[in-house]
């Protein structure tokens, strides 16, 4: 399946979205993959763009004062995430770990994302609700 047929079909906040606001983001995109304990983003990390679960599950890590590194959240296919480093313009707010050998995540480049979130006024708006949604909202 193509990157374009994926968030198309299997992504929904890439739902309804029109074709050709989407086609840019699709084309620029990239993917990787990594083995259970691989770490996608580190907190603190730059984030270079908005990341897309394909296959497999990540694990979302936090450190809260004075105890170990714990699983706060488990990402699954369709989801994504980055938004809000790359919306507030800050560093990753935690790690992101592969749960699962063979995980598959899809990578829009920030310039790509951010054209996006321009052309499509709808697609902003979906991108503000869940970064609101996730802040507890």
């Amino acid at each position: 399946m193509d990157a374009l047929t994926f968030l198309i079909e299997r992504v929904p906040i890439f739902a309804g979205i029109p074709e050709e606001h989407l086609i840019p983001a699709a084309t620029a995109s990239t993917v990787s993959t990594y083995n259970k304990g691989q770490t996608i983003l580190f907190k603190g990390a730059t984030v270079d763009g908005l990341y897309i679960m394909a296959v497999g599950k990540a694990g979302v890590f936090m450190k809260a004062a004075n105890q170990p590194m714990a699983q706060v959240f488990e990402l699954g296919p369709g989801e994504v995430f980055g938004e809000t480093s790359i919306i507030e313009n800050r560093t990753a707010g935690a790690t992101i770990k592969a749960i699962e050998d063979g995980t598959c995540v899809l990578l829009i480049p920030q310039d790509a994302f951010r054209a996006l979130m321009n052309a499509s006024p709808e697609f902003s708006s979906r991108i503000k609700a869940l970064i609101y949604s996730r802040k507890g909202g």
